[in-house]
């Protein structure tokens, strides 16, 4: 009598889920048609990093791997953040942050972010380095076109820059404090967005 074996289904979809409409979401959608190993579903939903969380939980079952990408911003003195995070820990959902905003990311295309930059420097900086880098446009959250010609190409350039400032951060706390939850609230100019994009495993 043949031997009985069970077939098990991999799960390929890799889910995006993100409380950013425009830019999040364009970008994204965008560095997908770079074609991922995985099914990639990207998904925007309302919600705090909390609420955030809570919906992705739905999709787990039938996924490789669901990211929820979101900025800190005042979240942390919301206190919706570290609930987000105890609750990502403990379903098996990625978080990738952007501290203050999703801005950081952006600027890492084209130089590490510095630690001084706050919520409204970044479009200034932005402009600046579209400039430096022979672009005449200027930064909006809307522009599709955009973020497919000065940011998906230098996607690999982002992921090395902000991996250097946020990598930083975790020696130095680990330093002073091993054991300890990771403050990313206080890490400003800081992103593990790059995680994510390193996860995609993105064919050029």
């Amino acid at each position: 009598m043949a031997r009985r074996s069970d077939r098990i289904t991999a799960r390929n979809v890799f889910y995006i889920i993100t409380n950013g409409e425009q830019t999040e979401y364009n970008y994204f959608k965008l560095l997908k048609a770079k074609r991922s190993v995985y099914d990639v579903k990207i998904i925007f939903k309302n919600a705090d990093p909390l609420g955030l969380v809570q919906y992705a939980q739905r999709y787990i079952a039938e996924a490789n791997q669901v990211w929820c990408v979101f900025d800190i911003d005042y979240t942390y003195k919301d206190k919706r953040l570290i609930p987000a995070l105890k609750q990502a820990e403990e379903s098996g959902i990625k978080i990738a942050y952007s501290n203050i905003a999703f801005e950081v990311w952006l600027i890492s295309h084209f130089e590490k972010c510095k630690t001084t930059l706050q919520l409204g420097d970044y479009n200034g900086e932005l402009d600046k380095l579209l400039k430096e880098n022979g672009s005449n446009k200027t930064y909006s959250k809307t522009d599709e076109k955009l973020l497919k010609e000065c940011f998906i190409t230098n996607y690999k350039k982002a992921i090395e820059n902000s991996k250097i400032i946020y990598q930083n951060y975790v020696k130095i706390h680990n330093a002073k404090y091993p054991n300890q939850r990771q403050p990313i609230w206080n890490w400003i100019s800081s992103t593990t967005v790059y995680k994510l994009v390193e996860s995609l495993k993105l064919k050029d």
